[in-house]
């Protein structure tokens, strides 16, 4: 009897990348999870797409599970073995969930307009070392947010006089007690109020704390005086005030490097980077800024007074040397000595 063997023989083809990938599209996406996902299948995908407008975002740890909202009605699929060099303009998430989304909103808001999109979230994978263990008495009371990156700004128009107030910084908000350091960041536009005082409401770590910005108008100018800051998490306000004077003629904007610092005698401080604002725009961007750093300032005043002293040292020596007169006679060997008299 003669008997046949079959060899089969199976090659699993095992992908490994240093980060994953989280797509959404308006059309429907083909993309087996199991597949290493990388640049050249990534081009393939948007040939496949028509082309499609992509946008890049980079996730630190993970995708917010707030995106459900945003990416409701898209196609979306998750590769965990993607790995995409991204050389186009990327955004960076922070892995808060209210930044993250309202980043994401914000970047695709034009993308209304567009039927043919591509969003794209790098999420590399990271090593973490072994928590310890804590005991019911040792673990920690509480969990640290992360902090908020990235530019803030605050914008609202008043229904009265449809005049926009706007407020920027160029890093989150830093709200500063004796006891907690707490990062202001973005928040939803429909949470800040423009009546006779800028109110901006944000969610933070489970509490809301409210910053209300009071102007003041005198002779053309309007100046910012204060703002008043309501915690409901540990249901506290603090009134803080500025040494700075913070103020600009009608329609135009302030605008100050550096940090702008608003305290109380208790040592509460809210900290403003790059600082620009305006009460009275009228269709919802920066006017031209009156800057807090004048046009003579003190290095410039230096410059000027050794410029001063060097040029009279100079009048002075010129004029030294015009009063110089020279002799009209000359002594010569075959004539009679010269003889000069003293009114000579």
């Amino acid at each position: 009897m003669l008997f046949t063997f079959t060899l089969i023989v199976v090659f699993l083809n095992v992908y490994t990348s240093d980060a994953a990938v989280f797509l959404w599209s308006n059309k429907k996406l083909q993309i087996s999870p199991l597949r290493r996902f990388a640049e050249e299948e990534f081009l393939n995908l948007t040939r496949e797409l028509d082309n499609p407008d992509v946008y890049y975002f980079r996730s630190p740890s993970r995708v917010s599970p707030g995106l459900k909202e945003v990416i409701e009605g898209y196609y979306s699929a998750y590769i965990p073995n993607g790995d995409i060099a991204v050389e186009e303009e990327i955004i960076d998430l922070s892995g808060d969930d209210v930044y993250d989304v309202e980043t994401v909103r914000e970047a695709l808001d034009q993308a209304n307009k567009s039927s043919n999109i591509l969003s794209v979230v790098v999420i590399p994978h990271k090593v973490y070392k072994r928590e310890v263990e804590y005991g019911t008495e040792e673990a920690p009371s509480e969990v640290k947010q992360p902090q908020p990156k990235g530019p803030v700004i605050y914008k609202a128009q008043n229904s009265k006089n449809e005049l926009f107030a706007l407020l920027y910084s160029s890093k989150p908000l830093l709200l500063r007690s004796n006891d907690s350091e707490t990062y202001l960041g973005r928040t939803d536009p429909d949470m800040i109020i423009y009546d006779t005082r800028l109110n901006v409401n944000i969610a933070e770590g489970g509490r809301k704390i409210t910053l209300r910005f009071s102007f003041s108008w005198l002779n053309g100018y309007w100046s910012l005086t204060s703002v008043k800051v309501t915690d409901t998490g540990s249901d506290k306000s603090y009134n803080l005030t500025t040494d700075e004077d913070i103020s600009a003629p009608a329609h135009f904007s302030y605008h100050c490097n550096g940090v702008t610092a608003f305290s109380d005698a208790d040592g509460v401080e809210l900290q403003i980077y790059d600082l620009q604002v305006q009460v009275d725009s009228r269709n919802g961007k920066f006017g031209d800024a009156n800057d807090c750093v004048s046009f003579t300032t003190a290095p410039i005043w230096s410059g000027l007074f050794v410029t001063t002293l060097l040029g009279i040292g100079l009048i002075v020596a010129l004029t030294a040397i015009m009063d110089i007169k020279t002799m009209d006679k000359f002594d010569n060997y075959k004539t009679k000595n010269l003889s000069i008299t003293i009114s000579e």
